[in-house]
């Protein structure tokens, strides 16, 4: 899923281009053990290929476009000079395929930064406003970028390309779940853990992790991987809590029960009701020790080191309030409304994600995102607010 350092594409070590030294010069500064400066670099190397292409090829041309065009006819290396980089061994790499490469390293090393910012924000308990948007603002980055190319990406680095960009796309509303999640948490205990407030835009919330969830299911054709199994069953998770909420605002405190259930069940480990799916239990005891103990264990796949860091803190988060939602339902349902609970399979396949009345997914637009122009255009075109 492009969450470790380890799999980001980085230019392989000692091999030079056919390029001018300050590109070859920047090619060599970058590394997963320096994102922050190897991102700056990645900006620097692709504005200095766009000025190598205009200068090679004595073009006039004034767009983006044209540039990638002529880029592609400018061969610089036999092979690939990218590690991580999965594509045919043997081709004619050109100052295109230089530049698409860079995009998707850039694009994988701002996803990398966010989580890692996010997670040290949580660890600091220091999550104002201001510091959500300089969060999101690194993904912003990222999209200026793959914005300008994403209508000229060739078949060769499409499936790269798509992969990362999607996963960012995923991200990008992610953090917005996050943001409600955490000022959720953060009223439920200055309320001495007593929920009474259903989340303002529940819908919202509901519609925008349908869209995360249809973007999984785009995930999982780019690329079979475990990992994306363990995002879909993550964002379940989260949907849970939010239909939940969903049904209990409906005064529908069986079904609301039954999918608050269902996502105890699907975070923790338990033995009791551990199966392929996780659901398959016919006797769901919601006093179980393994439910209600202080120190959780959560399902094996949400505990292995390559699941992001900030993504198991919202997973603790979800289940501390699904605990707590679990209770107020049961007392209100066993005392005043006495509705039937779905078994976990009928809420699996009735009321979350294949249920057949879902509204349609909504994606959060990105606001004020700085469109990438190469130096080389700008100084053609006069072009102000240079980009970096």
């Amino acid at each position: 899923m492009s969450f470790a350092r380890d799999d980001i594409i980085v230019p392989c070590a000692n091999l030079p281009l056919d390029t001018p030294s300050r590109i070859n010069e920047l090619r060599h500064a970058i590394s997963s053990n320096q994102l922050m400066n190897s991102a700056h670099n990645l900006h620097e190397l692709i504005d200095q290929l766009f000025s190598f292409v205009k200068n090679s090829r004595s073009t006039d041309s004034a767009s983006i476009q044209d540039l990638l065009e002529s880029a592609k006819e400018i061969t610089i290396f036999e092979g690939c000079p990218w590690s991580n980089y999965k594509t045919v061994k043997t081709l004619d790499w050109t100052a295109y395929d230089e530049i698409v490469a860079s995009s998707i390293s850039i694009m994988q090393i701002y996803h990398l930064l966010t989580l890692e910012a996010l997670e040290k924000q949580y660890n600091s308990n220091d999550l104002a406003d201001e510091v959500w948007r300089k969060i999101s603002n690194m993904l912003k980055s990222a999209f200026g970028l793959a914005s300008e190319f994403r209508d000229q990406v060739s078949e060769l680095h499409r499936p790269h390309f798509d992969y990362i960009y999607h996963l960012n796309q995923i991200l990008v509303q992610l953090l917005i779940i996050f943001k409600n999640i955490y000022v959720t948490h953060r009223e439920i205990k200055a309320r001495f853990g007593v929920f009474d407030q259903v989340p303002e835009k529940l819908n919202t919330y509901v519609r925008i992790l349908i869209f995360v969830y249809n973007e999984c299911a785009v995930l999982e054709q780019l690329r079979k991987s475990s990992q994306v199994g363990t995002l879909k069953r993550f964002v379940e998770i989260l949907f849970s809590y939010y239909r939940s909420l969903f049904y209990y605002h409906k005064n529908e405190l069986g079904i609301a029960l039954g999918i608050s259930r269902y996502g105890l069940a699907n975070s923790i480990d338990q033995s009791k009701i551990r199966s392929k799916l996780h659901i398959k239990a016919k006797n769901f005891n919601v006093k179980d020790k393994h439910l209600w103990s202080e120190e959780i264990r959560f399902m094996r796949e949400f505990q292995n080191p390559g699941f992001p860091a900030a993504f198991r803190h919202n997973i603790s988060t979800v289940v501390d309030i699904l605990r707590i939602l679990n209770s107020k339902y049961e007392k209100l349902n066993n005392s005043i409304n006495f509705q039937e609970v779905p078994s976990l399979e009928e809420v699996k396949h009735r009321y979350l994600f294949d249920s057949a009345d879902l509204p349609s997914g909504l994606q959060v637009p990105l606001v004020d995102i700085n469109h990438f122009i190469p130096t080389c255009l700008m100084e053609a075109t006069n072009v102000q607010n240079v980009y970096f």
